[in-house]
């Protein structure tokens, strides 16, 4: 338990400094995969409204361990499609509607995982926000299924 303790404060002391001294970084731009109704583009924060939602969805690998990597993309969740820049768009969003939120996607009960540790962080805001750390990489796939699978 005092392990986790002490991961999470190196997350917290982690993403303070990258925060306060990282510049900030745009969006990714939203690249559909359906044709979408030019009239009206997605809203960020309209998950529900017309049936889209947009996100933007972040992995820091190796958090605390001074060799951080982040990976970043945009997912566009609408009635007539999914895109964005997920590689895997159409069972992410699947995934979230299928659960209703990010936060309540069923983990995989067939996931196995090895018990390294080397945590990760995923981040998600838009239409939802979402943060949560996991041990590794696989634990967070595991947890999320094809959501943070970028």
């Amino acid at each position: 338990m005092r392990l986790v303790a002490i991961a999470r404060a190196a997350f917290v002391a982690a993403a303070t400094v990258l925060a306060t001294t990282a510049p900030a970084v745009p969006a990714p731009p939203i690249v559909p995969s359906a044709p979408a109704d030019p009239a009206s583009p997605p809203d960020p924060a309209a998950w529900g409204a017309g049936g889209r939602a947009v996100y933007r969805l972040i992995v820091v690998d190796g958090v605390g361990f001074g060799n951080e990597s982040v990976r970043e993309v945009s997912l566009l969740c609408a009635s007539q499609g999914s895109g964005g820049t997920h590689p895997r768009a159409a069972a992410a969003c699947s995934a979230i509607a299928r659960a209703g939120s990010i936060a309540a996607v069923p983990a995989d009960p067939a996931a196995v995982c090895t018990l390294e540790y080397r945590p990760v962080a995923a981040t998600a805001m838009g239409a939802e926000a979402f943060q949560e750390t996991y041990g590794n990489g696989c634990l967070l796939r595991a947890a999320k299924r094809a959501v943070f699978d970028f």
